[in-house]
């Protein structure tokens, strides 16, 4: 028998006709408005008289291992493909260039990676689809070759290829586990989100509270209403000085920006020292762009001060690459704090404890005297100042594997990866800054670990004893001319480190330097 022409002919069919009926399967599948998942359904009755149809045809080897050779090829092309770039994507197939290269090297599957990639349902069912071709195909020829009622051989190559089968198999069903225990893919609306973000609008310095006006109203009672609903919404929730400032700036203003949980203490300082600003005057020169953007603003010169956690590694880099040095003047101390549900048994760790679970060393609550689930460790963005002083504080020397991310479709149906905001599932933890968790945004469904029994008290934390207290610095460059603006700055700080400063920073939340 010619092998070799057996080999070719199969081998063509399993991987470029079976393929092209399958993207023509997923076609008429959006012909008749039908889920991607489906097409895989419309195309076992077209697959199945397909291969009878060859294998009748064919002159067919007697040894199975010959018989099924031709599949092996189209499995493990395809599969090896698939294993491949998932891997190196890390779990993200719609980053390039994998998603492109992937499209070039499975073309006849054509039209299911197009819809599959606009659809917003992901690549997920491709192995799915794979497999149950080839074992479709499978069958359908050894059906069709037992009718022939020729003798099968049955050889040892056999038990070799379907080793090699569930190994792939195996692979790929790794590969989407350890996804899902990158992933967090799925609303799931009866577990509270914890961001670390927070409306400012309360915040913002030199806001007043509207008052209702009588012509608007037909009762006492409907004005009484629509006066409480807008005092709530733009409440000033800023803290006052009790007393005269013993500094005011009446023009040549520092321009500010920082941290969200040091937006209202700087804000604070903004409504008590600044003279002649009101609410909209003042948003040019106060802002709070966040941890990353606002160090930016830093290096570009646009703001004189930033307020919040030391700079990270990239932070500082860019700075010398501007020609600039931070200098960093600390005003107040905070924790750094660990969370988690509630109801989660455990109440305290070790710094070393805290390593392992994140560099995922410790996996289960289990060992560290929890309940036996897998911990779900949270992490913040790259550069933002929680994760900055995670990386300096808490990690030091130690790298942090890639951190719970998740994908959400964009509107044009396409899939964007970001870092998981934290979830509050029972098996969660995550991180942030004291002030953050407990004075601007308060929950009572999560709880503050103690770290080495120690627990991030205000006395534990003014007396240092808190392993993870850490300084809030007011952050300028070394670029400051000699005008009256730098003086300004000078005085600003000066007055921050002063009794009166430091007393405003205590009211205001903060711990005392």
């Amino acid at each position: 028998m010619n092998l070799k022409k057996y080999y070719l002919a199969t081998t063509l069919m399993a991987l470029i006709i079976s393929p092209l009926v399958i993207s023509f399967a997923a076609f008429m599948g959006v012909l008749l408005s039908l889920p991607a998942v489906f097409s895989i359904i419309i195309t076992i009755p077209l697959l199945i008289p397909m291969w009878s149809i060859f294998a009748a045809k064919v002159k067919l080897p007697e040894k199975t291992s010959q018989l099924l050779f031709p599949f092996l090829i189209m499995f493990c092309y395809y599969m090896g493909v698939w294993i491949v770039l998932f891997g190196l994507s890390g779990y993200r197939f719609y980053r390039e260039p994998f998603e492109g290269v992937f499209h070039i090297m499975t073309i006849p599957f054509l039209f299911v990676n197009f819809f599959y990639s606009f659809s917003g349902e992901g690549y997920g069912y491709f192995p799915v689809i794979v497999s149950a071709t080839t074992a479709i195909t499978m069958i359908t020829v050894l059906i069709t070759r037992k009718r022939k009622k020729n003798d099968l051989v049955f050889d040892g190559k056999t038990i070799v290829y379907g080793a090699l089968f569930a190994i792939l198999i195996c692979a790929a069903v790794f590969q989407h586990f350890e996804r899902n225990a990158k992933v967090l893919s799925k609303e799931d609306y009866n577990v509270e989100r914890i961001r670390d973000e927070v409306d400012l609008y309360n915040y913002q310095p030199f806001r007043e509270q509207r008052n209702a006006q009588d012509e608007f109203y037909e009762s006492d009672s409907e004005k009484a209403r629509y006066a409480a609903s807008v005092a709530y919404e733009t409440e000033n929730l800023l803290k006052t000085l009790d007393e005269q400032p013993t500094v005011t700036f009446e023009g040549d203003y520092p321009r500010l920006d920082g941290a969200t949980a040091a937006y209202p203490v700087y804000a604070a300082m903004t409504q008590a020292l600044y003279k002649g600003l009101d609410e909209r005057t003042v948003n040019n020169y106060v802002k709070c762009s966040t941890t990353d953007e606002a160090y930016e603003r830093l290096i570009r010169g646009e703001i004189d001060v930033f307020f919040g956690a030391q700079p990270s590694q990239q932070q500082i880099a860019s700075a010398n690459e501007n020609g600039l040095q931070f200098e960093l003047t600390p005003i107040a101390k905070e924790a750094f704090v660990f969370f988690v549900n509630k109801e989660n048994p455990v109440d305290s760790l070790t710094p070393e404890q805290i390593q392992d679970i994140y560099q995922k060393k410790t996996t289960n609550w289990k060992k560290v005297g929890g309940k036996n689930e897998r911990i779900m460790p949270f992490q913040r963005p790259e550069n933002s100042g929680s994760q900055t002083i995670m990386l300096a504080a808490v990690m030091k020397d130690k790298t942090l594997p890639p951190p719970l991310w998740e994908e959400s479709a964009d509107l044009m149906g396409g899939m964007i990866s970001r870092v998981a905001e934290y979830r509050n599932y029972a098996s969660a933890i995550g991180y942030s800054f004291r002030y953050f968790a407990t004075g601007m945004k308060p929950n009572q469904n999560i709880k503050l670990l103690s770290v080495d029994g120690i627990a991030p008290t205000v006395e534990n934390i003014q007396n240092s004893t808190y392993p993870f207290t850490v300084e809030v610095y007011a952050v300028t460059t070394n670029e400051a001319e000699q005008d009256k603006k730098s003086e300004n700055i000078k005085k600003l700080l000066d007055w921050i480190l002063s009794e009166q400063g430091q007393s405003f920073i205590e009211k205001c939340g903060y711990i005392r330097i």
